[in-house]
């Protein structure tokens, strides 16, 4: 275990300002651990046809399980995700849009939307997230924004905001370009977000539905491209994308027993497979890792003027992490704590938190505070114990 500790920026100052900034910085405490359990992760995988894939617990975002996941590449249709979450929030689902001609003319897949035809919000993603229909996210696009450049630039932002760091939009539909990209962590996290949406989570665990065609006076039966939904117990989502330099790919989520994960494979032989096996390897071949615990002490600190002179801290709450039955969890904590404190301190005040990383990535946070309550030292009591 290595240990290293840091004072904040105001720590430049010189010498003889140190103890007056120790009294009020915040001390940062990085402590790297290394939960071991037999072999290393890569040995420990499921057997897979892709060599970019990330599973995660859709709970905490929890990386379990990864390979080159941050890599960034062309999705494909996995884009079409990130559209529809900007058209659920900046659409109303009854809103009725215009296909343009420029939307008419969008390469295949396409739903066959014709230039002038009127069709609403709702029916759009429908076409979009269950059928990968390419004119429908184009539609949905210039809706939102009246520009595919604006909308991208729309989708690239709301991706950071997300904490999906290595993607870029370049079109609504994921159509091959080189500036069209993400990866299989980022698309996790952007699924994770867009099934946190309940209209869109019911999309795209539709295995089957009707769709209004605005050229047809009958109703379309369209079938989801997700293979898993009618294959894999417990599958509810997400997206499909295949092009020739993407490859096929396939983010996935499903749930069983109340819990819940996310599976991406990127250009796969067998998209479907793979998801089922990285699925299967999360529900089956995990278990749960205490990496904070908050019966334990976490550390005992100087209180000036204190009675007692120290007080004890620890963690407001458990804090368990997933692990592979034989892989090994990385872990991270970083302490934030002022560790200059005078009394009286009352039991359970905040006076810090801890926050876990896995693979760099925050998974979870508790408050640190303090166990039992320190009184503030009479005059009689301290000086007899500077006497003594």
């Amino acid at each position: 275990m290595t240990m290293a500790v840091k004072l904040n920026s105001a720590s430049a100052d010189s010498m003889g300002n140190q103890r007056r900034v120790w009294r009020y910085s915040l001390f940062v405490m990085s402590v790297m651990l290394v939960v071991l359990a037999g072999a290393a992760r890569a040995e420990a995988a499921p057997n897979l046809s892709c060599r970019y894939y990330c599973l995660i617990d859709a709970g905490t975002g929890q990386v379990i399980l990864s390979r080159s996941a941050d890599e960034s590449r062309q999705v494909a249709s996995t884009t079409k995700m990130m559209t529809a979450i900007l058209a659920e929030e900046y659409a109303d689902p009854a809103e009725i849009a215009v296909v343009s001609r420029e939307a008419a003319r969008t390469p295949k897949y396409v739903i066959g939307l014709r230039s002038g035809q009127e069709i609403s919000v709702k029916e759009l993603l429908k076409a979009a997230l269950i059928k990968s229909a390419n004119d429908a996210s184009v539609v949905l696009a210039e809706h939102v924004a009246g520009d595919i450049d604006l909308f991208a630039h729309m989708m690239s932002l709301k991706a950071v905001v997300i904490g999906a760091h290595h993607t870029h939009f370049a079109n609504p539909s994921g159509l091959p370009d080189s500036d069209n990209f993400s990866s299989a962590y980022d698309l996790t996290r952007i699924g994770r977000y867009l099934l946190e949406k309940r209209d869109l989570a019911a999309l795209v665990s539709t295995r089957k539905t009707g769709f209004q065609h605005p050229g047809y006076r009958s109703e379309m039966i369209i079938t989801n491209t997700n293979g898993l939904l009618d294959t894999y117990p417990g599958a509810n989502g997400i997206k499909t994308g295949t092009t020739n330099d993407a490859g096929k790919c396939l983010v996935a989520s499903a749930t069983r027993n109340g819990r819940h994960l996310i599976a991406v494979a990127l250009k796969s032989a067998d998209r479907t497979g793979d998801c089922a096996r990285l699925l299967d390897y999360g529900f089956n071949d995990c278990h749960l890792v205490s990496v904070v615990d908050r019966d334990s002490v976490f550390k005992e600190i100087p209180i000036a003027g204190g009675d007692p002179p120290f007080a004890s801290v620890v963690p407001a709450r458990d804090i368990r992490l997933w692990q592979g039955e034989e892989s090994k969890l990385n872990v991270e904590k970083v302490v934030r704590m002022d560790y200059q404190r005078e009394a009286p301190l009352k039991m359970g005040q905040q006076i810090g938190e801890v926050r876990i990383f896995t693979d760099g990535n925050l998974v979870a946070v508790s408050p640190l505070i303090v166990k039992k309550k320190v009184s503030r030292q009479g005059f009689f009591t301290g000086s007899l114990k500077s006497f003594f």
